[in-house]
């Protein structure tokens, strides 16, 4: 799925159990982490069902990210999959020049979401953004 069909179908659902559901949907369109990935390092750390976010540099010319996540729960697992969706096959520069607010406002995810889990949202993507840093220092 991609942003705008997402934009669609929240205008479209009535009530944020319904677009719960597709958000829990999503998680299955995250690309997945090794066993070996599934660390502690690659823990997001404040987010209160165990997540976790690697970034892979494509070969390409430019470079682009390919972001792996998972977490314990499936709406949380969709959740990271909408956060990820502006930021997947972009170069480090486009990661960290985005602003994910008027994508979270359009969605609605601040109102929407426990203090809890806006807290995890934001902490996962501060790991976004530290990733593509890295990525950018490592090309």
């Amino acid at each position: 799925m991609d942003i705008q069909s997402i934009f669609d179908a929240f205008e479209l659902l009535e009530s944020w159990d319904e677009r719960f559901d597709l958000v829990a949907d999503l998680g299955r369109e995250l690309l997945p982490i090794t066993a070996a990935e599934r660390t502690d390092a690659n823990l997001v750390r404040g987010c209160d069902t165990r997540t976790w976010l690697v970034g892979h540099l494509s070969n390409d010319r430019p470079p682009v990210l390919a972001y792996h996540a998972d977490a314990e729960g499936p709406l949380v697992r969709g959740l990271v999959a909408l956060l990820l969706m502006p930021f997947q096959g972009k170069t480090p520069e486009e990661i960290l020049a985005y602003d994910p607010a008027p994508y979270i406002e359009k969605l609605g995810l601040e109102q929407a979401l426990s203090m809890k889990r806006r807290a995890g949202m934001h902490e996962f993507l501060s790991g976004v953004k530290r990733i593509a840093a890295a990525a950018r220092t490592a090309d």
